[in-house]
């Protein structure tokens, strides 16, 4: 008997059950780190040319000291982007009642993940979507959204959108913090199916 290239539901189920059965939207895990003090967390293979969109999710996030934000710079064809390329803009409020913002539009990062605490262990959880990253025709743009608690302590949320402002091929991503070393951290990063 042929194979007609057909499948009934129930070999669909059966496909989906162990995960053999892509489906529009879903998740497929890049690459897995979890750290412990350095200065910065790199995924140099980031299957750009498979997925137009990533997802980065970081958990317990903590700095070796107070205060410090995590930042995101990418890699343009294995060079990483320092220059004052990158604009962001994003919101952020605490428990204590203060809400602002924070923006740039000539900045050599994307302020990702809030102010944390470290000397007494506070941390930080967020996650970013990444937008065209493998697409040299096209700027590479990131959303986000955070919370952490800082040293006083108060609870922090964080939301916004970064952008490296020119067209270019991203084959790669970095983050650390704006000052000090990641203390210890799990980052994951993501490709989402669209074909």
């Amino acid at each position: 008997m042929s194979n007609s290239g057909v499948f009934n539901i129930d070999d669909i189920n059966f496909l989906r059950d162990n995960q053999q059965y892509p489906s529009l939207g879903q998740l497929e895990l890049i690459q897995t780190q979890t750290v412990s003090s350095v200065a910065a967390v790199d995924f140099s293979s980031i299957q750009e040319s498979t997925y137009n969109v990533h997802f980065l999710t970081c958990d317990n996030v903590q700095a070796v000291s107070d205060g410090p934000i995590l930042q995101i710079q990418f890699y343009e064809n294995g060079t990483l982007e320092t220059a004052s390329v990158y604009d962001y803009a994003r919101q952020y409020g605490n428990s204590a009642g203060t809400f602002g913002e924070s923006r740039s539009s000539s900045s050599s990062v994307i302020e990702f993940l809030p102010n944390t605490g470290g000397s007494t262990n506070e941390t930080s959880q967020g996650y970013a979507y990444l937008y065209n990253l493998g697409d040299a025709t096209k700027y590479s743009f990131a959303t986000f959204h955070s919370v952490a608690m800082n040293a006083n302590p108060y609870f922090l949320m964080h939301f916004g959108s970064g952008v490296l402002q020119q067209a270019s091929k991203v084959d790669g991503i970095r983050l650390k913090f704006s000052s000090g070393n990641i203390d210890t951290g799990t980052y994951s990063l993501y490709g989402i199916r669209f074909a």
